[in-house]
């Protein structure tokens, strides 16, 4: 993630013996090889611009499924040819439509989604504009479900998820918004809710942040959550609990390759509102490869077990 806000480490709090593990973790991981995928490549455009996509069409018909729109980060469009994302994989499984845009390097040229311009941070404009037209392009063509429409992202793809939430409620029924940073960097949730106006409504995120991210640090992403669930209160009032219902500490397991801890925000209905996990001796780089390659299978499960779970609600009204 690029932008104008400086992103502090937490790496030199480690002891070196620590971080020598740390070190060893990551090039098992940055080893893995890719998963074999290989999803038709598009273009659109609208009147904001023109971007170019993958497109994943899981087994059988497609009308009726649900659409995942995923966002890469800044490194995205480096082999950006996605026979290393696995999240493929988990589309064949669980049967849903994924779109993979991607950042033109002529508009970019470090990469990144431009989250943090105020072109993007309104609706109907700049690259969110773009991203919502392929979203509403494909709901289109193949019959989608629009109630069922998903969309998420890894750090600068996790804040330009942000955005598009922020400014398209009535078109994603959830999000994850990962390793990404708050809208407009504010802490508190008026913003979103202004920015939504009279589509304002909770909607439901899930969250993953690792703990030595050297680039969208932890705090960030705790400041991410909270400023997410205080919106979800001011579009229905006690929607979302500021506090977890409950704490998971998940073992290594196939697909799991690190220990995770996940907190779970129930809201009053009993459905989850919003799901934080938390990779332990994780950083950036590693984060991202847990989301979008085969090691992190597990992970990348959860996430859609979570974001399949919900469907478009109407405004103020929660899950």
């Amino acid at each position: 993630m690029t932008g104008s806000v400086a992103y502090h480490s937490t790496v030199r709090f480690l002891s070196p013996r620590f971080l020598a593990a740390c070190l060893l973790t990551s090039a098992a991981l940055l080893s893995v090889a890719p998963a074999n995928a290989q999803p038709e490549r598009r273009c659109f455009t609208n009147a904001a611009g023109t971007r170019c996509y993958y497109l994943h069409l899981p087994p059988g018909a497609p009308s009726g499924k649900p659409l995942m729109v995923y966002l890469h980060g800044c490194d995205g469009l480096d082999g950006a040819e996605p026979s290393g994302f696995s999240l493929t994989e988990v589309a064949d499984e669980m049967g849903f439509v994924l779109a993979y845009p991607l950042q033109d390097r002529t508009v970019a040229t470090n990469g990144c989604w431009g989250w943090d311009k105020p072109e993007n941070q309104q609706r109907d404009r700049g690259e969110p504009a773009i991203i919502a037209g392929i979203t509403e392009a494909l709901t289109t063509e193949f019959g989608l479900d629009r109630d069922r429409t998903y969309l998420g992202g890894y750090s600068a793809g996790g804040a330009m998820t942000t955005d598009l939430a922020v400014l398209y409620p009535d078109r994603y029924a959830a999000i994850a918004p990962m390793a990404g940073a708050p809208f407009l960097l504010k802490t508190e949730g008026q913003p979103i809710i202004d920015a939504m106006g009279p589509r304002a409504r909770p909607v439901p995120a899930y969250f993953l942040q690792t703990v030595f991210d050297e680039i969208s640090n932890y705090l960030i992403g705790r400041a991410n959550i909270a400023q997410w669930l205080a919106a979800d209160n001011l579009a229905a009032p006690g929607s979302a609990p500021t506090e977890p219902t409950s704490v998971q500490a998940l073992p290594v397991a196939p697909g799991l390759p690190l220990p995770l801890t996940v907190e779970h925000y129930a809201s009053e209905k009993g459905c989850e509102i919003a799901q934080f996990t938390t990779p332990v001796f994780a950083e950036h780089a590693i984060g991202a490869r847990l989301v979008q390659q085969e090691i992190g299978l597990g992970i990348q499960r959860d996430l859609m077990r979570f974001l399949l779970a919900h469907r478009m609600t109407a405004p103020h009204t929660a899950c």
